[in-house]
């Protein structure tokens, strides 16, 4: 794999970016300003509305003064899946990007990763992530994934963080997000399970940061052990010895993540 050089048609490559967002007024700006102030400017933004119930909406409608932001609002409440399904079928870009509305990215993420994987024709890309405690801002640890993962790597644990990823829309096909538990992990297994390689974007520090709060879903270590049990036995339908193997792995793994 090639090293990031400037290319001039990259310039013009779009960008799509999905943010699902559902009472993210106080933390969204930050998410915003971060895309906003990206370096690589060829990117639409669609910002899918969950029926939020604060002033999410109304913050969100403040970046539509830039023609590249766009606000969606939904009729009923879909959950994250539903609103990055939605944003799927709104996309225009050769690529897309999931973003979601605590998080945010440095101004080079962009214009590092298309360039990446414009010069080296991948389908599927993803990067190192710091993890940010809410509050504080503390960092609490840096996730480096391998350097590629395929199908049966991912089994091991979900090493493709959402908000670093960067898919080509053909990688994608008829491929949607399921209203599940992990349901991300689910959408990058249904990718790699068609033969795509996934690869990580080389980068001397992490661009991308994601917001750990305790109260959330995915913090929940025992829901998400149920979860990825389910992931094995029920979705896959991987059996039971082989499922426990996978299971070791993923402990082993999400372990590492916090260390």
């Amino acid at each position: 794999m090639s090293l990031v050089q400037a290319d001039n048609s990259v310039e013009t490559t779009l960008v799509s970016i999905i943010i699902p967002m559902h009472n993210a007024a106080t933390v969204l700006p930050r998410t915003l300003d971060s895309v906003q102030q990206q370096t690589f400017r060829s990117f639409e933004v669609i910002m899918i509305d969950d029926c939020s119930t604060d002033n999410t909406r109304e913050v969100a409608q403040r970046y539509q003064r830039d023609e590249r932001f766009h606000l969606v609002q939904l009729p009923g409440n879909v959950g994250v899946a539903g609103a990055r399904n939605e944003g799927i079928a709104r996309a225009s870009g050769s690529y897309i990007c999931f973003l979601d509305a605590d998080d945010w990215w440095d101004e080079r993420k962009l214009e590092i990763q298309t360039t990446w994987m414009e010069n080296n024709q991948c389908d599927l890309s993803y990067m190192d992530y710091i993890r940010i405690e809410d509050g504080s801002g503390r960092s609490l640890s840096r996730v480096t994934p391998p350097a590629t993962v395929n199908f049966k790597t991912l089994l091991k644990s979900n090493f493709i963080g959402n908000l670093t990823a960067m898919i080509h829309r053909r990688a994608i096909g008829d491929i949607r997000f399921n209203k599940a538990g992990h349901e991300d992990y689910i959408f990058w297994l249904s990718v790699l399970r068609r033969g795509i390689t996934a690869y990580r974007v080389p980068t001397q520090q992490p661009l991308c940061f994601y917001l750990v709060r305790p109260g959330s879903l995915s913090s929940n270590k025992f829901r998400a052990v149920k979860w990825q049990w389910q992931i094995y036995r029920c979705t896959l339908g991987i059996s039971l010895m082989p499922s426990l193997w996978y299971l070791a792995w993923y402990l082993v793994n999400a372990l590492k993540k916090r260390s």
